[in-house]
């Protein structure tokens, strides 16, 4: 579903490390943080990252990744327009859906990719919102390639989750999979079933029945 710099940009999603110019971002950092540290320590389990245990990688990495990302509210955006039109249950299976591809693009970037160190980037200022953090991190990978990523951190009643990510400004990750769904309702007639149906079988294969 994503191009080869789009997986990198989702597998470096959690490649934060704490440090802070307000507390609020500090906070933002911190729950990356903690994150960054338990999946690091999945990748270590030899058994785990075997291609035939991906499945069981995915489960693992899911566990880890709900508290911290905001997936409906991402499904929501990538839906854009079309979210008003859709039923509830069209909503609930989309962001199930969405999920899956999230999930199954970070397991196999994480074991394609290898990142050496990263670098945070403190911030130039402060944001006007305590409750919306931005966090830059150059990210280095074992051959030497360079990456800027740019987290969108929102804080809600649950804390602070991942809401988007930008790799190297150009590259956003919640607007790539938003112009792709636009594009699949104008193949599909906008039937909103349809697509969903269409993008599961991108996400699985013989799963789907469009």
């Amino acid at each position: 579903m994503l191009n080869r710099i789009s997986a990198f940009a989702f597998a470096a999603l959690l490649m934060l490390g704490a440090g802070s110019a307000t507390a609020s971002w500090e906070e933002a950092g911190s729950v990356i943080e903690t994150a960054t540290k338990d999946i690091l320590s999945l990748l270590e389990n030899d058994e785990l990252v075997k291609e035939e245990q991906e499945e069981k990688l995915i489960a693992e990495i899911d566990l880890l990744l709900s508290p911290v990302v905001d997936f409906p509210y991402i499904a929501k955006g990538v839906m854009g327009k079309y979210y008003r039109k859709a039923s509830k249950d069209q909503r609930e299976q989309f962001a199930d859906v969405f999920k899956t591809t999230l999930l199954k693009t970070y397991a196999k970037a994480l074991v394609g990719f290898k990142i050496e160190n990263y670098e945070m980037i403190p911030p130039r200022k402060k944001s006007p919102d305590q409750k919306k953090q931005i966090v830059t991190v150059h990210v280095f990978s074992a051959n030497g390639d360079k990456f800027s990523l740019v987290y969108y951190m929102k804080k809600n009643d649950q804390g602070w989750k991942l809401v988007n990510a930008i790799l190297d400004g150009s590259v956003n990750i919640r607007l790539s999979f938003k112009n792709q769904f636009a594009d699949m309702m104008q193949r599909n007639r906008k039937d909103v079933d349809k697509v969903i149906e269409s993008w599961k079988e991108q996400v699985d294969p013989g799963k789907g029945s469009a």
